[in-house]
């Protein structure tokens, strides 16, 4: 079953911002959508697997991850992104 672009766009806006308001404003959409669909993947077993390990604080993504942050006005966290 392939997941609709819409679904996809609102998962990753909540696995950048961990709030379902944040993401919901990110993605234009109310934070009940976002509940919603983040529930549905809980369910299904789904989600973003937790590192053990911790990160360097500075490495080759740093850019990426400024722009990202710059782009959403603070709204994605750069720890999370990274």
């Amino acid at each position: 079953m392939k997941i609709p672009e819409e679904v996809m766009e609102i998962l990753e806006a909540f696995d950048a911002t961990g709030s379902l308001r944040a993401a919901a404003e990110l993605v234009g959409c109310d934070h009940k959508t976002v509940g919603h669909w983040v529930r549905a993947r809980e369910a299904a077993g789904g989600g973003v697997a937790v590192s053990v390990r911790p990160r360097p604080r500075v490495d080759g993504f740093a850019e990426k991850i400024e722009e990202w942050v710059n782009r959403s006005r603070g709204k994605i966290r750069a720890d999370v992104c990274h």
